[in-house]
């Protein structure tokens, strides 16, 4: 079995559903995501959003493959980085 660690900064906080929607995050995350070719929508899951010191992060998971994606933004929602896990860019802001 495979175990996966997750490291968390004690600073960022998991932005629940609910306030993700009301401040529109979940709209602006789907606007990132689609600009970034190597991201099927149809084929990824997303998680939940986290407030961090530089602004904001989530993971996109590609269902069939496995692929973890982790996508940074600062506060104004500009794309900062998009890695895969092993820590190779996808793309450049």
């Amino acid at each position: 079995m495979k175990h996966i660690e997750q490291v968390q900064n004690p600073r960022d906080r998991e932005i629940p559903k609910d306030e993700e929607k009301q401040r529109g995050l979940d709209l602006l995350a789907n606007e990132i995501i689609e600009g970034i070719d190597e991201i099927d929508i149809r084929k990824t899951a997303r998680s939940s959003i986290f407030e961090t010191s530089y602004g904001f992060r989530w993971k996109m998971v590609n269902l069939h493959t496995g692929k973890r994606i982790i996508i940074k933004v600062d506060k104004d929602f500009k794309l900062i980085s998009a890695r895969y896990s092993d820590n190779s860019k996808i793309m450049r802001p």
